[in-house]
């Protein structure tokens, strides 16, 4: 049991570390963010749409119109995520779409009909101060940050959404469906922009990172994130995912010396976020305990 529930973490984290990159190569890449979306969603469609005939499982599929809505929001999703860090820097990305936690919290219990916990508004709360102090430790990019606080919302609509429809459908069928919303989603948004931008394609190192960012940050997390969400809440997941911009600050250092991060803000942040994972932790084995 001990052994599973060890494992269970391990997937949980290296998960995390690869959504930690997402940004970063993102970043790299030198097309819009619209492109960067449209593209990842392509291809990582398509490979789950492989692993699924592979399998030779039949699907049922049902629910069609709903899964595509949820992946319509996956791709919004993503456009703010990457406009948010290309309009400033990883470290605002990162930071902003980390109030999904806070956003969580309100949206879950009122999805199920349920009170919403204090305790649990407190430790969303508590992340947010987290973020707060981080983000004091760089320059303001106000569109930015509001293009990313958007990203966090929409991420936990869209966390809290396939929590209740991965109890129904399989992992596949949810990744292959909604990742084809979050390409569909784009295609309506392409006649807004540039025409030089439209037909964008993909040359040399942005080809690479793409592949990079659809298959290895795509692909492989998303099957664990949907798996595990049989066996976390998704305001644990969330709180978990809140080391998502500590991980990915720290690569963003190294990659593009954001060295400026790492200063007192910066650790008293990361110390926050820290402690409201120790403290939702705590407050799941107690409730076990006591058989609530």
């Amino acid at each position: 049991m001990l052994g599973k529930q060890f494992s269970d973490y391990v997937l949980l984290h290296s998960m995390i570390i690869l959504l930690g990159l997402t940004a970063i190569l993102g970043k790299l890449i030198t097309l819009s963010a619209l492109d960067v979306v449209l593209y990842r969603s392509m291809i990582a469609s398509a490979a789950f749409a492989i692993l699924i005939s592979l399998k030779k499982q039949k699907q049922d599929w049902s629910s069609l119109l709903p899964i595509l809505s949820v992946g319509a929001i996956l791709g919004i999703h993503w456009i703010c995520f990457f406009g948010s860090a290309k309009l400033s820097n990883v470290s605002v990305s990162l930071i902003t779409v980390s109030t999904t936690a806070f956003f969580t919290s309100i949206i879950e219990p009122l999805s199920q009909r349920k009170k919403i916990e204090v305790f649990d508004v407190l430790l969303g709360l508590l992340v947010i101060l987290g973020m707060t102090l981080i983000f004091f430790a760089i320059p303001k990019h106000g569109l930015a940050i509001l293009i990313g606080l958007l990203a966090g919302f929409l991420s936990a609509i869209y966390v809290v959404a396939n929590a209740r429809l991965i109890q129904r459908h399989s992992a596949l069928k949810l990744n292959t469906i909604e990742l084809t919303g979050a390409f569909l989603i784009c295609l309506p948004i392409l006649p807004f922009i540039k025409s030089a931008e439209m037909w964008a394609l993909p040359q040399n190192l942005d080809l690479i990172y793409l592949l990079v960012l659809a298959l290895l940050c795509t692909v492989l997390p998303y099957m664990v994130n949907l798996n595990l969400l049989k066996k976390f809440t998704a305001f644990e997941m969330n709180l978990a995912i809140n080391l998502e911009p500590v991980y990915g600050i720290l690569m963003a250092w190294v990659i593009f010396k954001e060295e400026e991060l790492l200063n007192v803000r910066f650790y008293i942040g990361a110390g926050l976020i820290l402690l409201s994972l120790l403290l939702y932790g705590n407050k799941k084995a107690l409730t076990k305990r006591k058989g609530l």
